[in-house]
This record gives structure tokens, sequence and C-alpha cells, in this order.
């Protein structure tokens, strides 16, 4: 699995294939593929192009992960602004995670990262999603 890594990024990133909705007012996203995630938000890609109602940059959402491992469900709930929209493509910036929600999602980058110590590493450079 390859790990993108951006100093000014702040966090690793790893592909990860679930359900994930993005729901900002009116307008509502599901996606299951080409989904990469990081402590302080998620890029998704490869979505309908035909799709003319998309949010602009900075418009508040609410972001949801669904997990499933082993007949166990977890989900990630996040309230976040969408960065990037343009055609096929999606960035939204976490600004506040439930603790639960934080736990699973740390979990997640750890288990799918290539340098899991590189990982933790981040985490200990960071006051939950953003830097110190």
């Amino acid at each position: 699995m390859t790990v993108q890594h951006d100093e000014r990024r702040g966090f690793v990133r790893v592909p990860f294939n679930t359900e994930v909705v993005i729901n900002a007012g009116d307008w509502s996203l599901h996606a299951k593929t080409g989904i990469d995630v990081s402590m302080s938000g998620l890029h998704l890609t490869g979505l309908d192009r035909a799709d003319s109602g998309r949010p602009l940059p900075g418009t508040s959402c609410r972001a949801s992960i669904h997990l499933q491992a082993a007949g166990h469900q977890a989900q990630i709930e996040a309230d976040g602004r969408i960065v990037r929209s343009k055609p096929g493509e999606l960035a939204v910036e976490f600004i506040e995670i439930e603790l639960e929600g934080y736990q699973h999602l740390r979990q997640l980058i750890l288990n799918n990262a290539d340098d899991p110590d590189r990982a933790e590493e981040q985490f200990n450079e960071h006051r939950g999603i953003k830097r110190l």
C-alpha cells in the first residue's frame, strides 16, 4: 500500500476503500472507492463528473466514514469544510471529530500506513487533528 506524505500536509494519507458519505446542506455524496484518508481530512477521486451541484470550497459539511471488520461496525463522524471541489474530485478538511471517531481514525491510519512508526510520530507532533 502506498502512503502519500507531504510535510505541509502534516499527516500521512492512506488509501482506503469503504463507504463515505459527505453531506453539505441539501447536497450529498456517497463514495466507496478512490478514498485517501488522513487524520486531518479525506480526499475523494473518481467521482461522477456530471455532478454540477457540487459545493464550493469553504462550504461546511459532515463526513461519515463507515468501517466494517470481522462483523464489527463503526462510524467516524467529522464536521469539516470543503477545501477542494472540482469535476471528479472532492477534498474535506476535518474541523472536529468526536473522541470515539478520532480513536477509530487513528487506528485505521496505523493499521494501513506503510510506516506506522512515522504515523505515530506525527500523532505526537499534533494536538488532535491540529499541529502543536
